[in-house]
Order: structure tokens, then sequence, then C-alpha cells
């Protein structure tokens, strides 16, 4: 055995521990050094402050890495920090294993991290992990993403060092304050901290040390990331509250507020046909918001924004893949023609309130294929009655449903005398979209939303990766919905679309065809219904209430539930 090796073990165990003093103080280094990651300026930046402030928001365009930027600050803190705990949180699990997946990404490309981990990143049911090897004198670090939840159930409990949040936005702000942020209530070696108080304070009582002498320990950290929102969420709240602190405590402050635009990434960085292909596609307040880093006080659109954030806040429901006992649901479909054909279905749950319960883009498959997952959607929920647009494919799916394609029990349109005493559900019902029923349509579901008689659910609380897929869709539907502008023709004619062409719309299309039927069954019904009738003028919410105008007019009309052109323009004059 070489003696030497033990005559210079103090040497050796010397420089490894100024070396990792200097990559404490140098992110940007260690991230370059252990991880093997070359970060743009902005980047680099935004590294340091993750790294020396406790709470930062960042707010990143889409391309310049804010989930990357995640994992890296994660990986060094568990790299540098023995015994260090990280907490990867999203809006839902599958965005959580996001982070985690470009943690696994650095755990390949670097020899370092793979070496300092005690076995491969582990993916599970309801966590993924990364466990690292322990010293003697300290316990192992590790990087664990959970999933989230209704109401933060399935993580309470769970203690971190370092908390990290992606889709600020997206996260329930009663989540972030009652469960999350208790994450961090443990220190880092805390009766270390406890015992250096209570020298520090009889060192005080006897007159040998100061107030001002006592080292201020860094408390844990939470960093959160999104993209740019509405002004009128919770995530704007907190970045007001971080930048009063920043002014408050200056060069001293623990808190840090980034808002960084697709300009700032280096010539090269970004695709330059990509960005021109969104401001092509994307609504200009979906672009400012998406590519500009930028916080929007509310869409300008026929659904705002705002009102569609306080119809999906305090849902205790999301996604189902199929129905409940005694529930009965309604079917919404838009369909497109064509041999790689595509359509829009929307489950809404009967009641009151109304749920959206189940949402699905079907995208290049067949008129067959299409129809086949139709069918299932009838064999696993209650549908008492689908309302599907006639056009663009409608008729080419009626017929395939009626016949009992692939030996389904055949779906019958309730409309065609043809079919009468035929065997089947009797459920379809055709929609002939003209401007004035598009026009009843959307004033209908508007008016549901104000009344909060239809609702959108929350973020999945299974973890189900088939959920919270089916959960981006609902994110989809919402956009489309905010992208819907009205414009008049000069015959009075009001028409609802997108302010650019090639935007989807399938989803809303979907939507108001479900919400319309769920109104006009509960017309057939004779219940008591909200009404924003298609003049836009006017709002009921039962009969004897004061309608509301956009105008602020109001008047109180008796009776029917159902109010006319003329009776909203008498409102008016009156």
């Amino acid at each position: 055995m070489d003696i030497s090796l033990y005559d210079n073990i103090d040497v050796i165990m010397d420089q490894g521990s100024e070396m990792i003093k200097l990559y404490r103080e140098d992110p940007v280094l260690a991230a370059h050094d252990l991880l093997k990651v070359d970060l743009a300026p902005i980047q680099r930046i935004v590294l340091r402050d993750m790294w020396f402030k406790n709470f930062a928001i960042v707010v990143m365009a889409r391309g310049l890495g804010k989930t990357y930027m995640l994992a890296v600050n994660a990986a060094l803190h568990a790299l540098l920090y023995p015994g260090y705990r990280v907490g990867l949180i999203s809006s839902s699990f599958r965005q959580a294993k996001y982070i985690f997946s470009e943690v696994q990404k650095l755990y390949t490309r670097s020899s370092i991290l793979r070496e300092a981990c005690e076995k491969k990143p582990v993916y599970g049911s309801d966590r993924a992990y990364l466990q690292f090897k322990g010293t003697d004198n300290s316990n192992s670090s590790y990087i664990e993403a959970l999933p989230l939840g209704i109401d933060g159930a399935k993580i309470r409990g769970s203690r971190f060092y370092l908390i990290e949040i992606d889709e600020l936005a997206q996260v329930p702000t009663q989540i972030i304050d009652m469960v999350i942020r208790p994450f961090g209530a443990v220190t880092l070696e805390p009766m270390e901290k406890v015992r250096y108080i209570e020298r520090m304070e009889e060192l005080i009582s006897k007159g040998l040390a100061s107030r001002e002498d006592i080292i201020e320990q860094a408390a844990n950290k939470m960093i959160m990331a999104s993209s740019g929102y509405f002004k009128f969420n919770h995530m704007w709240k907190r970045m007001k509250a971080y930048w009063r602190a920043m002014k408050e405590e200056g060069e001293k402050t623990k808190y840090a507020v980034y808002q960084v635009p697709y300009q700032m990434a280096p010539e090269g960085f970004l695709d330059k046909e990509n960005i021109k292909e969104a401001k092509r596609t994307m609504s200009s307040i979906e672009f400012m918001m998406e590519y500009e880093a930028a916080m929007i006080s509310d869409s300008d659109g026929f659904f705002k924004a705002s009102l569609l954030e306080n119809c999906t806040l305090g849902s205790n429901f999301s996604i189902r893949l199929s129905g409940e006992a005694g529930k009965k649901y309604v079917l919404g479909i838009d369909p497109s023609q064509g041999g790689s054909a595509s359509c829009g279905l929307i489950v809404i749950e009967l009641g009151k309130p109304n749920k959206i319960i189940f949402v699905r883009g079907i995208k290049k498959k067949t008129t067959q294929e299409m129809t086949v997952a139709i069918q299932d959607l009838t064999d696993k929920f209650n549908i008492i009655r689908i309302f599907m647009d006639s056009q663009g494919g409608g008729k080419a799916i009626k017929d395939l449903l009626q016949e009992g394609y692939n030996k389904h029990v055949p779906i019958i349109d309730v409309g065609d005398e043809a079919m009468r005493g035929k065997d089947g559900k009797r459920i379809l019902q055709l929609v002939n979209p003209t401007p004035a029923w598009i026009s009843d349509a959307n004033f209908d579901t508007l008016a549901l939303l104000e009344n909060e008689s239809l609702r959108f659910p929350t973020i999945p609380s299974s973890g189900s990766n088939v959920e919270e897929k089916l959960y981006e869709e609902v994110r989809l539907l919402k956009s489309q919905m905010l992208n819907i502008i009205i414009t008049e023709t000069t015959r009075g004619t009001r028409h609802f679309d997108t302010p650019k062409k090639g935007q989807n719309k399938d989803l809303y299309s979907a939507l108001i065809l479900a919400a319309w039927g769920a109104k006009e069954l509960s017309r057939e019904a004779g219940e008591d219904v909200p009404v924003l009738h298609n003049s836009g003028l006017v709002r009921l919410h039962q009969p004897g209430s004061k309608f509301v105008n956009a105008a602020g007019f109001s008047r109180a009309i008796i009776g029917s539930s159902r109010v006319s052109s003329e009776h909203a323009i008498l409102a008016k004059k009156k």
C-alpha cells in the first residue's frame, strides 16, 4: 500500500473542500464543470439568482429553457450539499416529470453526476426520484417529483430544502400556501441551527456579542417558473409582493423576479421560422404571453380569461374516464371531413352546476375511427343526447352510427323519420350551424359561464398519465375559447371566429354544441335556466329577476325565462 497516499490525504481533502466551496460560490462554473452544461448569458444570470436567492419567480419565453434551468439548479444543489432534499412540483404530475426528465438528461450527460448517485433515476406511479450516495456525516441527497392532486393531499407531509414549482400560474394558490410552503418548514441540519442560536443568545446576554453579529442562515428555498399569464392570476400578486420586498431590502434581498422575452436569447438559440409561425397562428395576446413573457390584464375576446378562471377556481372535480351511476351526460361533437379527419369531443355532466368532465381532440383519424371513439364514450357515460355539427363530416359519422358500425348498438338521429321503429339508442341530434344558431349557442354558453352554471375541471388528483394528458386538452379548450372574437357584417350578422386563419377551434365548437344542448334539455324539462340572449344585452337568472345589459341598464322582467330581441331593445331604451 502506498504510504505517500496517507501523507497527502489531508492535502487532497483540503483541495476537494476548496473546490466544493468554489462551486458553491459560482453555480455557472459548477454547471459547466460538473454537469457539462453551457448556458446562454441570460440563463447564467437567472441561474445565479436561483442559486443565491431564497425566493424567485422566473417568467420565461417558450424555448428559453425554464424547465431545464430548474433541473440544473436541482441537480447542483443535490450534488454540492450532502443530505439535500429537492422537491419538483407542477400543476400536474406529468409536468413535474418533465422537470425530472431534464434531470435525467443531465444524469446521462454527466459522469460526475452518475458517480454521485446511488442508482439510476426511478419512475414510479406516484413519484419519480433520483437518490444520491450518502457520506459518513450526512444522509443522502435526493431529487423527487410528486403529483399535486386537487387539494394537495397526495403530497402532504413531504419535506424539502429546495422546492421548485413549474407552471406556477396553473398551480392553485391555496395549495401553494397551505400545502407546498410547509414542505420547507424543516431546515438543513435543524438542531445545528438551534444550538447556534442558543450560543449566540448566551454571548449576547453576557455582553460579548450583539444582534448584528448573528449570521443570517439561509432559509429554505422556493423557486417558481412559468410562461406569461394574466394579471388576475395569483402569480402576478406574488410577483408584485416580491418586487416590493426587493425594493425594501435592497442589495440584501432574498427575492428575485425575472421576465425573459424571446428577444433576450442569443443569435441562433431559437428557430426564427418557428417564431414567425407562432406569430402567424397565435393571437397577439397568446404570443405575448408565450414568447414575450408578458403579464396581461385580461383577454379581449368574447370569452374573457378572467371568466374562465372564475369558472375553474373552487371546482372539486376533475377529468373522468367514465360516468357515475345516476348521472346524466351530453356529448358535443365538432367533426371535420376527409381521409385524415379530426373532431372535438366534449362531455358535460348535467346538474347544478353543469360540469365539463371529458375533453378530447382527435387528430388525423378516419371517419370510422372517430365513430368508434364516439361509440366508446356512449358506453362509458350515460349519454342522454349527442349534439353534433351536421357539416364537415357529421352526416358521414351519422350514417355509421345509425348502421351500428363495428357491431355496436345503433345510435339513431332523433329527427330522422326514416329511422322510426328501428332498434337502438335514439340520442343523436344533428345541428345545422346557421349564423343565428351560432350566435345563440355562443351567448347560451356565455350565460352558463357568467352564472357559474358551467364549470371547468381542476387538475387530476390520481396522477394518471391518461387523465393528465386529457387535462392538457382542457387547457387547449380554454386557449381556443380565448381566441374567439365577435364581429358584425354590414347586414348585422354576428360572426364568431379566430382573428387569424389556421387557428384551431374544434374543442371550442364542441363545447358550444354541448353547452347549447344542455340548455335545450333544461328548457324541454321546463327548468329555469340562465339566459344571455343573442342580442348580447340582457341576462336572466330566474323569472322575476333583473336583466342586466352590457351598458349597465337593468329592468325587472316578469315571466318567461326566454327573452326576445325586442325585450332587449326596450330594456336598453328605457
